[in-house]
């Protein structure tokens, strides 16, 4: 680079630091100033005597820059580390791009049950939405879209361009799958697959659906460990479900029941957590992605995770204060000779990007009693952070609401009082049977212990009120089954009646119309008799008349029919166009059947799965 071009792009990366000049320069005058009033004996000793007492002016001179020079070089030290903590910079050099390694794989469930309306408007609209969601909060990391019923394919691969998938995803659904049914394990599989592609460790997947076969669990579950990844599910539905609408009522099973897909919340959260993931029902707010994906929420540094060198490069301004930094050297090694602290601006000039913080507490108090500090404070979810001790980490996510992990870390306690905290902790997440059992083993363990009786008569308790419940829930449906079959006979009884009816009036029509068949052939008989006999003869001896001309107003006449033909075929061809459905998703369906195609011709399509 040139001296003409150095010249041009110099410039300071921070030039708030030459202010730190200004009181440099001050105090290197005042204390020059306070020390030649030391030093002035005029105002003391005699005029005459005052040659005799002090040295030659050349010595004296000497004398005096002697005992100067250390305010000097400290004011150049000093003026010398602001100018390059400025950060002079006069080149750009290339740069590359830390991205976190944060993948996220998104299945998302398209088999048929995801129609029901048991949540407004409907299951899958609802799962569209919460995509749309996480989509936004994700700023950093790559993201995959995977779809899924009776096989699966990838609507969009691991990627950090989430407005191309969020561009995609209103348009999935059920309708648009080539073949029904339900395959999580395909689609699973597909999303480690996609993962490993990508050279990612640990990754995460989030599973968005309404349920899955409890025969798929151990290949789901191999599929997962075998890739080091992290499964969470997010669960569509109610528990108590919603028949499948369809075009002509709801849809039937082939012995015409009405099928109603209810939400399985138990598997799906126990399979949660043996992939060492997170479950959580469908909520309206950004609870539940915070809570399945805390990486995506804003209040977590950026610095979290693990970073990779992308492929992108950009320009960065390079800081030459190092450079200027090596003036001090000179003055350092002065400034031990002299024994000045003239080093402290050496001190100073540091590289600012790498500076780390470190909090004065963590100078004093060890991670288990900063963490007892932030539980006292009400920050229970910061305390199980910095707690080392596994039950008092326990203690923190319990308050913090994270019963999972609570009861992971309460697991590690095999004493009678850690049994009774992580049953505890399993009443409070819903499991119901692992919470009895835990109380169970605190008493086998301490006998005495009221607290876990009680709480294990009153989760018994619990249990019968539910299955009582469930039994009443079951009668209902089947009143209600009862109810819709003798409709549905009642409504077949009517369209038999319906049918009779109309046979007979299709029976009317037709004897009309050989009566009127047969009328009609009477008077073609009749016809061709009177034009056999003789007629008269006519009075020939009137010329014949021509015959007058038509108006001429026919013309006009025929110009508009012609351009009202031309307005009804228009109007016939804009009715033709509207009928042409307008479907973004033509081409995710057209990729979907060829890919299905290719699989059905090599025979990886699975035959044995249910249809919702």
């Amino acid at each position: 680079m040139s001296t003409t071009e150095i010249i041009n792009n110099l410039h300071l990366l921070r030039p708030l630091w030459l202010l730190g000049i200004v009181p440099a320069l001050l105090l290197v005058w005042f204390f020059l100033r306070q020390r030649r009033r030391a030093l002035d004996w005029r105002g003391a000793i005699s005029p005459a005597l005052l040659p005799h007492l002090l040295d030659s002016g050349e010595n004296t001179s000497v004398a005096r820059w002697r005992s100067h020079m250390p305010w000097y070089c400290l004011a150049l030290g000093w003026v010398i580390s602001c100018i390059a903590l400025a950060g002079p910079s006069w080149e750009k050099l290339p740069q590359p791009v830390h991205q976190r390694q944060d993948a996220l794989v998104i299945v998302l469930d398209l088999s048929l049950s995801m129609l029901a309306e048991d949540i407004q408007p409907a299951r899958i609209v609802r799962a569209r939405y919460k995509i749309l969601d996480i989509l936004t909060r994700r700023t950093e990391g790559l993201t995959a879209l995977i779809a899924y019923s009776g096989d699966a394919h990838i609507v969009s691969p691991l990627t950090d361009d989430q407005p191309t998938i969020a561009n995609l995803a209103p348009a999935l659904s059920p309708d648009m799958m080539p073949l029904f049914g339900s395959d999580p394990v395909a689609a699973l599989q597909l999303a480690t697959e996609l993962l490993r592609n990508a050279n990612v460790p640990r990754g995460k997947i989030l599973l968005i659906s309404d349920g899955v076969s409890e025969r798929d669990l151990d290949q789901i579950g191999d599929s997962i460990k075998a890739g080091g990844h992290q499964l969470s599910i997010l669960g569509i539905g109610t528990i108590d479900g919603a028949p499948i609408p369809t075009g002509n009522g709801f849809l039937k099973d082939n012995n015409g029941s009405i099928i109603v897909p209810r939400l399985n919340r138990q598997l799906l959260e126990d399979l949660a957590l043996a992939n060492s993931g997170r479950y959580t029902d469908v909520s309206l707010g950004d609870d539940d992605i915070a809570f399945l994906l805390p990486s995506a929420g804003p209040q977590l540094s950026t610095e979290e995770g693990e970073t990779a060198l992308s492929d992108r490069l950009f320009d960065q301004w390079q800081d030459r204060g190092g450079l200027l930094a090596l003036l001090l050297l000179p003055l350092a090694l002065l400034a031990f000779r002299r024994g000045w602290l003239l080093v402290l601006p050496l001190l100073i000039v540091i590289e600012p990007n790498n500076s780390q913080a470190l909090e004065w507490d963590q100078l004093w108090q060890r991670p288990d009693q900063r963490g007892t500090q932030a539980l006292l404070q009400g920050d229970a979810k910061g305390a199980a952070t910095l707690f080392e001790d596994s039950n008092w980490r326990a203690t923190a996510l319990y308050k913090a609401g994270d019963y999972a992990a609570a009861q992971s870390d309460y697991k590690l306690d095999n004493t009678a009082q850690g049994h009774y905290n992580r049953g505890n902790a399993l009443a409070k997440a819903g499991q119901y049977d692992k919470a009895i059992a835990a109380y169970t083993e605190a008493l086998v363990l301490q006998a005495d212990m009221e607290d876990a009786r009680f709480n294990r008569e009153l989760l018994e308790q619990l249990q019968q009120e539910q299955e009582q419940e469930q039994d009443q829930d079951q009668q209902d449906q089947q009143d209600q089954q009862d109810q819709q079959d003798q409709q549905d006979q009642q409504d077949q009884e009517d369209q038999q009646d319906q049918q009779d009816q109309q046979d007979q009036q299709d029976q009317q029509d037709q004897q009309d119309q050989q009566d009127q068949q047969d009328q009609q052939d009477q008077q073609d008989q009749q016809d061709q008799q009177d034009q056999q006999e003789p007629s008269e003869p006519e009075d020939t001896t009137e010329k014949e008349q021509p015959a007058e001309p038509e108006p001429l107003a026919s013309e006009p006449s025929e110009l508009t029919e012609a351009q009202q033909l031309d307005q009804q075929q228009q109007q016939a061809m804009e009715q033709w166009l509207r009928k042409i459905p307008d479907e973004p998703s033509g081409l995710l369906r057209r990729k979907f059947n060829y890919e299905s195609r290719l699989r059905q011709q090599r025979g990886d399509n699975q035959q044995d799965q249910p249809q919702w």
